[in-house]
């Protein structure tokens, strides 16, 4: 899908496949599939998707399951996570960040003997 230069649209966007942006895109964008944000579109949403490649300006959240990638004209304000963090040379991106595979989770069992084992340590020798 494609929204053009010149056109705006509010709104939610939810599905699979692919979005291009060239113009404005304001709401909400959930996707099973890449989202690319050309070089002078702008989008104000929140983004969950497969992969996202900014060449315009963002001003959301973005959490994609497998990479973001920032092109030279990017321009991000706002939070970022993803499996793998591309930010090339002029960019710019204004946010917290979190790239990396996501934390194991803990059981409850192994979390309170973690805490007991770090109570102990802490503990002096009587």
């Amino acid at each position: 899908m494609l929204i053009g230069k010149g056109i705006t649209v509010r709104g939610e966007i939810t599905g699979t496949g692919d979005l291009h942006v060239a113009g404005r895109m304001e709401g909400k964008v959930n996707l099973s599939g890449t989202l690319v944000v050309e070089d002078g579109a702008e989008v104000e949403a929140d983004v969950a998707a497969t992969a996202i490649v900014v060449g315009g300006q963002v001003r959301g959240n973005l959490m994609a399951s497998a990479r973001i990638e920032l092109l030279a004209s990017g321009r991000i304000q706002g939070s970022c996570r993803a499996r793998s963090l591309v930010v090339r040379e002029g960019a710019l991106l204004n946010g917290k960040v979190n790239a990396g595979p996501p934390p194991e989770p803990v059981s409850a069992d192994e979390g309170t003997a973690e805490l007991v084992r770090r109570d102990e340590a802490r503990t002096p020798l009587r």
